[in-house]
C-alpha cells in the first residue's frame, strides 16, 4: 500500500515539474504552426529547433510515466496515463485563466 501512495505522490510532483519544462516546447510549437502560413511553408532553421525539442520532450514524459506507472499499485495502473497527460497540461492550462482572473486578458 506504501508503495502505490509514494508512486501517485512522486507522479503528481514529477508531472506538474514536467509541465512547467514544457511550457517552451509548447511556446515554440505555437509560434512554429503560426507562421506556417505567413511563411509560404514550414521554414527550415524553426523546423531543425522545433521538431527534435517536441519530440525530445514527448519521449522524457514517456520515460518518466513508464517508470513511474511501475510504482502505481496494478489496480489504478491504468489511470496513471490520464492523470499524468492533466497534470502535465495543467500549467498550460492555467497561463489564460490566470490572465482572465487578472484582467489582462
Amino acid at each position: 500500500m506504501g508503495a502505490g501512495r509514494c508512486g501517485w505522490q512522486m507522479t503528481v510532483v514529477a508531472n506538474l515539474c514536467l509541465g512547467v519544462i514544457g511550457l517552451f516546447p509548447c511556446f515554440l510549437l505555437s509560434v512554429y504552426v503560426s507562421h506556417l502560413g505567413v511563411a509560404g511553408g514550414a521554414p527550415s532553421g524553426w523546423t531543425l529547433v522545433v521538431v527534435p525539442l517536441t519530440v525530445g520532450f514527448g519521449a522524457l514524459w514517456f520515460l518518466v510515466n513508464r517508470g513511474l506507472r511501475k510504482l502505481t499499485t496494478p489496480a489504478h495502473a491504468r489511470h496513471h496515463w490520464w492523470l499524468a497527460l492533466l497534470l502535465t497540461s495543467a500549467p498550460a492550462l492555467s497561463l489564460p485563466v490566470g490572465a482572465l482572473v487578472s484582467g489582462s486578458f
